[in-house]
């Protein structure tokens, strides 16, 4: 049976104090305030899986920094994610498909899947609208998809509305996808479809 998320990252913090050739230079988990969880689940509710809220309120944020110092994966704050949330939905808004009957109908189409998407990390650098997403839209009993939602992808309505979308590359368990995170740090790469 696979480490838990929480073991995976306490022996990486570990082997990190041995070990300074290292893809990352560190791991590390911030505390959440209680005050700000709570705004947040009063404001996404249920939509949340308990695995993530579980993770969150027991050890923290999630924070791993490369060997040059940049921020490879981060979990967003609650207040940040409540902000990315404002942000994926004013950005379809603001008309970035054009103005074709084509690009329109895409364009509502996108807005209607990117509504229901819950950012809570990012990809990589926080200067990017990029992030670890989980859709409550599509789900298994592990959990909601957790994926990769690019901010200039605008094929997720095409992939997610399909009868039978190919989620090979995602997984639906939170604690998966962070021990996923952590091996894509330490081989540099990004994991998902």
């Amino acid at each position: 049976m696979p480490l838990s998320a929480i073991d995976a990252i306490l022996a990486l913090q570990e082997r990190l104090k041995h070990e300074t050739n290292l893809p990352l230079q560190s791991v590390s988990l911030t505390p959440v305030d209680a005050k700000e969880l709570d705004v947040l689940v009063s404001s996404v509710g249920a939509s949340l899986p308990p695995a993530y809220l579980d993770f969150v309120s027991r050890h923290g944020l999630l924070s791993a920094v490369d060997s040059r110092g940049l921020e490879r994966a981060r979990m967003l704050s609650p207040v940040e994610l409540l902000e990315a949330l404002q942000w994926s939905r004013e950005t379809i808004e603001e008309g970035c498909f054009g103005d074709n009957e084509d690009e329109l109908e895409a364009a509502i189409l996108e807005k209607k899947i990117r509504e229901r998407l819950i950012p809570f990390q990012y990809i990589a650098f926080d200067n990017v609208s990029d992030y670890y997403c989980f859709d409550p839209g599509t789900r298994r009993d592990a959990g909601p998809l957790i994926f990769p939602a690019r901010h200039d992808d605008f094929e997720l309505a095409t992939w997610l509305l399909d009868a039978e979308p190919d989620v090979s590359g995602c997984t639906f368990d939170f604690d998966e996808h962070l021990r996923w995170v952590l091996r894509e740090g330490l081989e540099e790469q990004d994991w998902g479809r």
